[in-house]
């Protein structure tokens, strides 16, 4: 009986200490932006909700924070883009909730992100690139790259806000 107890305990023992190992070596979301790995801070999926002028302090030129474009990007190097619907959207009536899908690819040294799209509804078929400035909430893309064709007359540096989708979590624009 005492063998039993005691092979029992040896094996719990073990067991706990093979899911805290585990556990200690997995990197989180957070510590993988913030020591600066924006590749894999880009993966997951973004809520696009708002283009921005970088010029005059981040000011809001349109919002689609009522009806935001969603962007998931995987770690296999595809993406899907879903287009806003929004009634600020000049894209909406003919693109709002259609997808787009490609491939994209990180360039660490210039932390730029290039989109090429390859499936979908073409509203945006044009390759690109753009700056990326990512954390693990806010990703920003140094210009318009999906909705393209918004109406951003008197903005001198359009740039596209996305914030990353969180369980229960309301959209908001910052």
């Amino acid at each position: 009986m005492k063998n039993k107890i005691f092979a029992t305990s040896i094996l719990s023992l073990s067991l706990i200490f093979c899911a805290c190992g585990s556990e200690e070596e997995k990197e989180s979301l957070s510590d993988k932006c913030r020591k600066g790995d924006d590749s894999a801070c880009l993966v997951g999926t973004w809520q696009m909700l708002a283009i921005q002028d970088a010029a005059v302090d981040y000011n809001m030129v349109v919002d689609f924070s009522t009806g935001p474009g969603q962007l998931v990007i995987n770690e296999d190097g595809t993406f899907t883009y879903t287009y806003a619907t929004a009634v600020s959207s000049l894209m909406a009536a003919d693109c709002g909730g259609l997808n787009d899908s490609g491939k994209w690819t990180y360039n660490a040294e210039t932390k730029t992100i290039s989109i090429k799209f390859t499936v979908g509804e073409q509203c945006n078929s044009n390759p690109t690139s753009a700056t990326v400035k990512v954390n693990e909430t806010d990703l920003t893309f140094g210009k318009q790259v999906f909705q393209t064709s918004e109406d951003i007359f008197g903005a001198s540096q359009p740039v596209e806000y996305f914030r990353r989708v969180e369980p229960l979590a309301p959209a908001t624009v910052k």
